[in-house]
Formats: C-alpha cells, sequence, structure tokens
C-alpha cells in the first residue's frame, strides 16, 4: 500500500480555513437575529402609531355624543349635572389630562364608577361601545366655559361666548367675548368637550374641542 506523505503546514491551512469559516458563520448568524430584531421593532413601533391614531379619531366618538347630550339638555345647562359629565364651570382647578402635576386631588376621575377626587369634583360620562372601535374604551366632560354656575346674565357670573351685534349700516359683526351676557341679543355660549380614549397596549389619548350654540 503506498502511503501518501502529507505536510504538517497543510494541516495549519485547513484549520484556519476552518476557523474563519466558523467566524464567518457566527457574524452571518449575528447580523440576522440583529435584522430579524430590527424588523420586529419596526413592526411594533408601526403598530402601535395605528393604534394611537384610532385612539385619536375614536376621540371625535365623545365630542359627537357630548354635542348630542347638549342639543338635548338645553334647558338644563346652567347647573352641573354630574351623572352626564357635565359642569357648567370651567373648573380651571381640575388636571385634565393627570400630568399637569404630581397630586392626585385634582385628577379628573375618568373611570366611569371612580369617585371624584376632592380638589376637582369631576367624573367623566362613557361614550357609548357602539361608537367606538373594538378593544377601545372612552369617557369625556363638558365644562361650560363660565366662572360659576347659573345663568349667563347673573351677576357675578361671567362666561367666555360669541356675541353678534348691529352695525350702523344694518349689518351683522360678531366676535369672541367674556364678561356677563346682555340681555338681548343673539349670543353662542362655549362649551369645552375634553374625551380620553384608552385602547390595546394601554395606547392612551385625550382630545379636546370647544364648540358653540
Amino acid at each position: 500500500m503506498e502511503r501518501v506523505a502529507t505536510d504538517p503546514s497543510t494541516w495549519r491551512q485547513r484549520g484556519v480555513v476552518l476557523l474563519i469559516a466558523l467566524i464567518g458563520l457566527v457574524a452571518i448568524s449575528l447580523a440576522g437575529i440583529a435584522l430579524m430584531r430590527s424588523v420586529d421593532a419596526g413592526l411594533m413601533v408601526t403598530g402601535n402609531l395605528a393604534f394611537k391614531q384610532t385612539a385619536v379619531h375614536a376621540g371625535d366618538a365623545g365630542t359627537e355624543a357630548a354635542i348630542e347630550w347638549l342639543e338635548a339638555n338645553v334647558a338644563d345647562l346652567d347647573s352641573d349635572v354630574p351623572a352626564a359629565g357635565y359642569y357648567a364651570t370651567w373648573r380651571a382647578a381640575c388636571d385634565l389630562t393627570g400630568a399637569g402635576s404630581a397630586d392626585p386631588d385634582d385628577d379628573t376621575a375618568w373611570n366611569v364608577g371612580d369617585p371624584a377626587q376632592p380638589g376637582c369634583g369631576m367624573v367623566a360620562a362613557a361614550v357609548g361601545a357602539d361608537r367606538l372601535p373594538d378593544g377601545y374604551s372612552a369617557a369625556y366632560v363638558i365644562n361650560r366655559m363660565c366662572n360659576s354656575e347659573g345663568l349667563p346674565n347673573e351677576p357675578g357670573v361671567f362666561c367666555s361666548a360669541y356675541q353678534t351685534t348691529s352695525g350702523a349700516s344694518g349689518s351683522t359683526k360678531g366676535g369672541a367675548s367674556y364678561g356677563q351676557m346682555p340681555l338681548s341679543g343673539a349670543t353662542q355660549q362655549y362649551y369645552r368637550v375634553t374625551t380620553r380614549v384608552v385602547g390595546p397596549r394601554n395606547t392612551e389619548s385625550i382630545v379636546q374641542a370647544i364648540v358653540g350654540f
């Protein structure tokens, strides 16, 4: 049997090639893992943005529900109606977002059934589930833009409103004003509607609108 002579330097070369191949495989594996994590992170961010956008759009449902309530209860807007989330004053001491101060006593009670906080006194009204996308919940509060309860033309009651006045030429001008409302003349009262929406993945949005009629 013929024996083939082997050169020790050849063994060393084969060992170096194997080591380089292993290093290449490790590098490719790490790159693949990094790419997978990057794709997962991108999908998560995209999903969160989609949930956030949906929550913002769902806030319109709270505004619409509040406007419907205001239109149906025009005769009862001079005093608070806590069961409906309506308050005849702007409640400047209330923290609507929960981020204005570290003191929870001035927070709005957004979760239906929670008691009113002593520093705020406002409890939100729930938006019907039929108005919202699946997996979302929402509640709103309505504030009449006045400093106290009562008729806008009562002494001591000051409100933000839209007033119209007749000009000398018979045309009509209008503008925002603040103060006691006149006994005559067309006025449009301002109401602030604040809606808080909670969705999947702890998504939360707060939408605010000013309406007048």
